[in-house]
Formats: C-alpha cells, structure tokens, sequence
C-alpha cells in the first residue's frame, strides 16, 4: 500500500511540474510571432558560383573574370536581370581592381596594373548579403504553430510552418546559376516567461525581462 502510495504522489508531482512548465499557447505563440518576427525569403547560390567571381570588399563590388567563368556570368547576369544587383559604371569599370589600388608600386609596378575592364567581365553592386551568396527570392509569412515545446518553467521553444513563395524570377536564376537553396519553410524561436508572461526570448531579453534561452 505504500509502494502505491508513493507511486501516486510521484505521478501527482510530475504533472504538477509538467503543468509549469507547458509553455504559452499555440495561440498565443503564433500572435507574438506575427507581431515580433520579420520573415525573410533568402535563397542561397551554389557555392560553385561563389569560387568564380572576385569580391571588391572596399569598393563594394563583385566581379566575374574574363576567362574560365562563363557560368559565374551567365548567372550574375540571371541577377541583374531579375533586379537583385545592378552592374557597375563604366568608371568603376575603368578603376583598378581593389587589390591593385590598395598595392604599392614596388609589389605591382605600374606598367603591370590593368583596369577591372581589362581583367574581369562584368561587375555588379555587392548588395545585402551577396558576399555570401544569399539574395531575397521570396515572400514569406508565418502560417501556423506546430509545436510548443518546454525546456524549464521558464523557457520553451516553439517550431511553426511559414508559407514561402517564390517570386517567378527564381526559374530563371536556377537556369542560370544552377537550383539555388530555397529558403526554410519552417522555423524554431525560442520564448522565455518572465513578469508579464511569455514573449519571443529576443524580446525579452530587449526589455530585460529574463533574457534569451
């Protein structure tokens, strides 16, 4: 009878705690999540892309070189042409390479030094976060709340769906470039409670309410 009697208080104290700590509600997740969280469509390009063309870190440029990079082009000018970068003038164009101006004469002499025209194809804007190859290519919203998932009385992490369309200009970088990574369609944040309940742990942590996870 006491063996039954402690398995009974056990039973009664684990869903005590597992009733501290359930988390927020799906509804109420999601309602902070609409409101807090700015969803992103970023796709990624083929990293094979990125080994062919030239970065111009100061002057905030990227350059496909004359020779050996026919695809790296082709897909650059998949970019320009659905309005993710634009090309660079003429000048910049006439300019010498980043890595040319920033030498001195006696490690580059003079009559060594070919402007961009002379050594690259084309170059475009190094826009947003070109350098690492991601680029938006998508509209997308929160759709709904899969999981609430409590870690403490105080933390929890919460995994919803998001809708993601693709904008039609994709078919065509995939074309160029070869298919590009397409953005998640779904995502993990984290929530935190703290005196006015529970909110998005980056939220928190702004306010000082707890901080993140």
């Amino acid at each position: 009878m006491k063996s039954h009697t402690s398995v009974l208080v056990a039973v009664g104290i684990g869903a005590v705690l597992l009733g501290c700590s359930s988390g927020p509600s799906q509804s109420q997740a999601f309602e902070a999540i609409q409101s807090g969280i700015k969803e992103e469509g970023s796709c990624i390009l083929p990293v094979d892309i990125l080994s062919h063309v030239k970065m111009q870190h100061t002057t905030k440029g990227i350059c496909v070189p004359k020779e050996g990079a026919t695809k790296a082009r082709a897909c650059i000018d998949a970019l320009v042409a659905a309005g993710v970068t634009h090309r660079m003038p003429e000048s910049y164009m006439l300019a010498w390479p980043d890595d040319v101006a920033s030498a001195s004469l006696s490690d580059v002499p003079a009559y060594e030094r070919r402007p961009r025209s002379q050594v690259f194809g084309t170059c475009v804007e190094l826009v947003g976060e070109l350098r690492e190859g991601r680029f938006t290519c998508a509209d997308a919203r929160a759709d709904k709340v899969v999981k609430v998932t409590a870690t403490d009385d105080t933390h929890a992490e919460v995994r919803y769906d998001r809708e993601v369309k693709l904008r039609p200009a994709v078919t065509a970088i995939d074309a160029a470039c070869g298919t590009v990574t397409r953005p998640p369609g779904d995502s993990t944040v984290a929530f935190v409670k703290g005196s006015s309940g529970w909110t998005l742990a980056s939220a928190a942590g702004a306010a000082g309410d707890g901080g993140a996870p």
